[in-house]
């Protein structure tokens, strides 16, 4: 399964900040990557768009913790992201940023089950579930999503799903790390949500699909006005 480095992509970024608080980290990505000059400089590369959430600290069933961040970025190719990142600037905001942090960029997984529906009006909040792991091979790993996410669309829509999206990791020249997969679900219920996430009915079919524990985080939208686009 590969993919043309012109396709459109998604880029995860999840870091432990540096900055001690939320509120100092959002005035910090603000003045820099969330600048006007900023914002200008990635969309010139073909950065779509660019959203910022918080670990949700509530979630019984998530992995984020406190002091974490996590941006999801929409390009329209990967040549602009190793470009807008080989950036001495870029590199340098980053590191005032984050103290750790994980970069990686997806394709969309060829043959998933994906959707995209509208949200309800009255429903503003929004979640992101995530799931990441090890596959055994990605073509099994893929028809066993498809399967169980089929069955579950009318619960997981009845529960507040508003999109789901299965991706493979987009390997590096050179890169012979194992096949990862990851999951992006958006919600706009957060009971909802978890009641979906705790009902083995549909989460138990996707053990098959992984080569070892898979890694499950809950987002929600970070406090206070960031610049996103």
């Amino acid at each position: 399964m590969s993919t043309s480095m012109e396709s459109a992509v998604v880029l995860t970024v999840r870091g432990t900040l540096i900055p001690q608080s939320l509120e100092a980290a959002r005035k910090l990505h603000n003045e820099t990557a969330g600048s006007e000059q900023g914002i200008a400089a990635a969309r010139s590369l073909g950065d779509l768009s660019h959203n910022v959430y918080a670990p949700s600290e509530r979630s019984k069933q998530s992995g984020a913790k406190a002091g974490e961040l996590l941006f999801v970025d929409r390009w329209d190719n990967p040549k602009g992201i190793m470009e807008f990142f080989s950036n001495a600037h870029v590199q340098q905001q980053a590191g005032k940023m984050f103290s750790a942090r994980d970069a990686a960029v997806w394709m969309a997984a060829r043959g998933s089950f994906s959707y995209h529906l509208p949200a309800p009006k009255a429903k503003t909040d929004r979640y992101v579930g995530l799931i990441r792991a090890v596959v055994k091979s990605p073509e099994q790993a893929v028809a066993i999503f498809a399967g169980v996410d089929a069955k579950a669309q009318r619960d997981a829509r009845r529960r507040g799903l508003v999109s789901h999206e299965l991706f493979i990791k987009l390997a590096a020249p050179g890169d012979a790390s194992p096949v990862e997969l990851l999951g992006i679900d958006l919600w706009c219920d957060f009971a909802g949500m978890t009641e979906h996430y705790g009902d083995q009915t549909h989460m138990s079919g996707l053990a098959g699909a992984f080569a070892g524990a898979p890694q499950v985080s809950v987002w929600e939208q970070a406090p206070g006005q960031w610049s996103e686009w």
